[in-house]
């Protein structure tokens, strides 16, 4: 689930991981939030229009609106239960990151150019 790790070890969870998951899990946290303070008056809004339209459930917005909903909640992933299910979250976007900033890490481009020389 969160650390991988086989189910008969005895393995300690180190502070630089536990670290990295508790930063991912803040991550989410506040996208979770502002996912929901955007959806709140967004869901108003629509079933106002959708009581004033009186749509068919296709075409509702109200219903749009909470398809989106969970679909940014299976991108937001926050307590890890979408991993691994086909699609796109912010563990992924995190994953890759992390691979990138190690990748320009390790190549020779990223070392420092040493200091010029009074000559």
């Amino acid at each position: 689930m969160f650390f991988k790790v086989p189910e008969q070890s005895k393995a300690q969870v180190g502070t630089s991981q536990a670290l990295r998951h508790l930063m991912v899990f803040q991550l989410k946290l506040t996208a979770d939030a502002l996912r929901d303070l955007i959806l709140s008056p967004v869901s108003l809004v629509v079933f106002v229009l959708d009581v004033i339209r009186k749509p068919s459930l296709e075409d509702s917005l109200y219903l749009r609106l909470m398809l989106l909903g969970r679909r940014s909640d299976r991108v937001i992933n926050l307590f890890d239960e979408h991993r691994d299910a086909g699609h796109f979250t912010v563990d992924e976007a995190v994953e890759e990151l992390e691979r990138v900033v190690r990748s320009a890490k390790d190549s020779p481009a990223a070392a420092k150019p040493s200091a010029p020389t009074d000559e």
